[in-house]
């Protein structure tokens, strides 16, 4: 992804991305009765510094070491108004994707196989990000089925306002989808949105993992805002992620669960929040010995008992926008990742940066990135357009240091 994705996605999209690239400043277009079509990108120009200890300790650069340029992420939307009440939308998004295949026998012949998939490589994939009917019946009781946002990590993003610079931890750590498949109940209460809620029935396997399963999960989250400025909420969610099928269901398993709290505050300019979540069996390591953070705590494809495991953690933010042009941004979190298993694995991540604020919906900032992971490693979404990389050590004695220093970019139409 690293390269022309935003060509390749506006040929696929074809004349209604064209007709939204050509718009007025309003970031869409009428293309139709009632339809308006616009767009979404988060793109950055850096230089990256990976380096993970081996299995002598010995810090070595690792990729995505380097300087280049991303488009990381381009949502094509679409959206359609039937009536007072009813609606629907459409958002893609796209990735870089390599593919292997082998060819291999079976009883009638040969067949080809897929082999290996990555999401970093030379053919463009458009994917669908949302697609969901909503039925806005009034302020306090609104229905959304299908592909739809989860109750909690767009919730915190739209309290942080710099996802365009990264996404909040949950995300970031894979503990929380942004979207997923299921049905969605959402609302507020009272004089400016006193009280707000979100409890959905849904998948499990975020919106790129739309596959049929035993049970359903419960996402669900609350908010209270006893004045414009301050912000509450609790989050819980409890399921099987997407994980357990007809195939499984008899195997030993556990229940993934996670509470979440944030507080946020948004005054005169100045932004202040604080998430903290706590996850129960949602991934564990693989072994002691090489803590590699990233196997399911739900299932085994062996039909043994899967390890329960633990993780927590918080993240803290601030911003404040000295004028209306530019403001400038930081951020800290810290997350101890398999409490019950590999105790010493940890992550801990910075950035802070100075925002332009260009035109509406059009921004550029100089950033500056740190993580470190000790005690094991782990992989992490959204270092680079390659979707993930892992950082930390090959041993559970060993650490990985990333650093970033770019300029970033989000623009819409």
């Amino acid at each position: 992804m690293r390269r022309q994705i935003l060509g390749a996605v506006l040929t696929v999209s074809g004349a209604a991305a064209t007709a939204a690239l050509v718009a007025s400043p309003a970031f869409a277009v009428d293309v139709g009765q009632n339809t308006t079509v616009g767009g979404l990108v988060y793109s950055d120009l850096s230089y990256i510094s990976l380096e993970n200890d081996n299995s002598k300790g010995v810090p070595v650069e690792t990729a995505p070491t380097g300087t280049g340029f991303d488009i990381k992420r381009f949502y094509l939307i679409v959206d359609h108004t039937f009536n007072d009440i009813w609606s629907a939308d459409l958002t893609t998004d796209a990735q870089y994707a390599t593919a292997s295949t082998a060819t291999v026998s079976t009883p009638t012949g040969t067949t080809t196989a897929l082999t290996s998939q990555t999401t970093s490589g030379g053919a463009a994939e458009v994917f669908i990000k949302k697609l969901y009917l909503q039925g806005n019946f009034n302020r306090a009781f609104v229905v959304d089925v299908g592909s739809y946002d989860t109750g909690w990590a767009p919730f915190v993003q739209g309290l942080y306002g710099y996802r365009w610079i990264e996404k909040t931890e949950t995300d970031r750590l894979g503990f929380a989808n942004t979207d997923d498949w299921g049905a969605y109940a959402t609302g507020s209460l009272g004089a400016n949105g006193l009280l707000s809620y979100s409890v959905g029935a849904v998948d499990g396997g975020g919106f790129k993992n739309p596959t049929r399963t035993k049970f359903v999960d419960l996402d669900s989250r609350v908010a209270l805002r006893p004045v414009s400025w301050l912000t509450f909420a609790i989050g819980f969610y409890d399921g099987h992620l997407g994980q357990i099928t007809a195939a499984n269901e008899s195997y030993p398993n556990n229940t993934a669960t996670r509470l979440d709290g944030l507080a946020a505050v948004n005054v005169a300019g100045i932004h202040v929040g604080a998430e903290y979540f706590a996850a129960k069996n949602f991934k564990t390591v693989s072994s002691a010995a090489s803590a590699a953070y990233g196997t399911s705590s739900i299932v085994t494809s062996a039909g043994a008992q899967p390890i329960s495991d633990q993780a927590a953690g918080y993240s803290a933010w601030a911003s404040y926008d000295f004028t209306p042009k530019w403001s400038v941004f930081a951020r800290y979190d810290d997350s101890h990742l398999s409490e019950d298993v590999a105790r010493s694995l940890t992550d801990a991540y910075a950035n802070f940066g100075v925002a332009y604020h260009i035109l509406k919906q059009f921004d550029v900032a100089a950033v500056y990135k740190y993580e470190r992971v000790t005690g094991g490693s782990t992989s992490i979404s959204g270092g680079d357009a390659g979707a993930s990389y892992t950082i930390g050590g090959a041993t559970a004695l060993g650490s990985g240091t990333f650093r970033e220093y770019g300029v970033y970019l989000q623009y819409g139409f």
